[in-house]
């Protein structure tokens, strides 16, 4: 059977303080869909998982792939907050989602759904405030080795909601900054926007948090990223002082990703939810159609790519040139390997002299049989 559709899902999973009852819960799909879509037609809820702390929150979000005959499979994990236990929990329920089949002759195709259920403690606990206040005073007086100790005693201490998730990856990414760490930085931060808790990331937090990170991606050389975060501060209410102030950074971006030299993004592998279990990844969507991997470092061991309907996989290793179909929308690549293992990503301009022949594989409809 081949498999085509390639889709992608966000759940938030939360317990149910106080016996909260059902109506109280938030579910809700936003579909977007690129032509004839896939329809959800059952999802049962992920069980929450019994072994976390009374009121722990969790988010994971999820990249899978939709079979002609209407099942999710093959997911692969890109981002979570509140453990293994969460990410283990969505994938044990997939094998029961079923979506409107959308057959072989509806081959593009990509589905993004967002699923919430939270009990409604959009507040932090007055344990959280003193942990965290006591990493905010040993920041500011620069004693970065206790701020580290503190910060990775309140990560495996657990239990924290998505307000106080949000928080804890927002000091995480200033803590790494102040490590002379932007990667850990850049992290922390896409982190801390991923939950996205609207309490404890308002309109101000979030025009700062998106400018931080768009200075940071351009730091790291991963453009295609910055665009998107340019483009998000834009629709956030009173983002016009900022784009103002980001205009020569705009320009520069706008100019390197015009340019005919490579694009080069350093990138690090991490693992979803930051614990021992799990695999590490990166995940990108490049800007060209062309790419290869640099300066390895660590274990870096093999990558796939999924795009609307087409994917395409194989080890990494540098020197070899890979290249993607044309006309095919969003391309996602996937990186796995040990965590904290290191690589640049460069993306090629079509007019570069590359030994196509010799050097580059193109994904096909085929590769998936």
């Amino acid at each position: 059977m081949n498999i085509r559709h390639i889709a992608g899902v966000v759940l938030v999973l939360a317990a149910m303080v106080d016996a909260t009852p059902a109506a109280a819960q938030k579910y809700e799909f936003k579909i977007q869909n690129t032509a004839v879509g896939s329809e959800p037609v059952e999802q049962p809820y992920p069980a929450y998982p019994s072994r976390v702390r009374p009121g722990q929150e969790g988010w994971v979000r999820v990249n899978y792939v939709i079979t002609p005959d209407g099942k999710a499979v093959s997911p692969i994990v890109i981002d979570s907050v509140g453990g293994a236990v969460f990410e283990a929990a969505v994938i044990d329920r997939m094998p029961d989602w079923r979506f409107e089949p959308p057959g072989e002759e509806r081959a593009n195709n990509i589905t993004t759904v967002r699923f919430e259920m939270f009990g409604g403690r959009d507040r932090a606990t007055s344990n959280f405030m003193r942990r965290t206040q006591s990493v905010m005073e040993s920041l500011a007086l620069e004693q970065d080795e206790d701020a580290r100790e503190r910060v990775d005693a309140i990560f495996a201490l657990g239990g924290w909601n998505l307000y106080e998730s949000t928080m804890l990856w927002l000091m995480a990414g200033r803590l790494a900054g102040a490590e002379g760490d932007p990667l850990g930085k850049l992290e922390g931060y896409r982190r801390a926007l991923g939950v996205g808790n609207r309490n404890a990331l308002n309109d101000r937090g979030l025009r700062d948090l998106l400018k931080n990170l768009f200075k940071l991606e351009m730091e790291l050389g991963q453009y295609a990223a910055a665009r998107r975060s340019l483009d998000r501060l834009k629709s956030v209410p009173g983002s016009e002082p900022l784009m103002d102030e980001l205009a020569e950074g705009a320009a520069r971006l706008e100019q390197q990703l015009a340019a005919d030299e490579p694009l080069v993004a350093r990138a690090r592998l991490y693992r979803p939810d930051s614990s021992s279990d799990g695999v590490a990844l990166w995940s990108y969507v490049p800007a060209r159609r062309t790419f290869s991997f640099d300066a390895l470092s660590g274990n870096v061991e093999r990558f796939e790519v999924r795009c609307e309907r087409d994917r395409l996989e194989g080890p990494v290793a540098a020197g070899k040139t890979w290249s993607l179909p044309e006309g095919k929308g969003d391309c996602r690549v996937f990186v796995f390997g040990e965590s904290d293992a290191g690589f640049e990503f460069v993306e090629h301009n079509a007019s570069e002299s590359v030994n196509v022949a010799a050097r580059t594989a193109v994904a096909r409809n085929d590769v998936l049989d």
